[in-house]
């Protein structure tokens, strides 16, 4: 999935590909086995709550 920096908001497709990744068990490798592999469905409200957490997260390190 190519990086959208410039893009304020998530594209349905970058949304659909992201899923489709994790569905595929794509980011699994990367957690202990003990993390449960149930999680919520990837909506537009998920994905704002997301990005506003990590554009926090990058201006507290500034």
């Amino acid at each position: 999935m190519p990086c959208e920096r410039d893009s304020p908001e998530p594209t349905r497709q970058a949304v659909t590909e992201l899923e489709a990744t994790i569905h595929a068990g794509g980011f699994w490798r990367l957690v202990p086995d003990h993390v449960p592999r149930q999680y919520d469905p990837v909506t537009d409200e998920l994905m704002e709550r997301v990005l506003h957490g990590l554009r926090r997260l990058a201006n507290d390190e500034q």
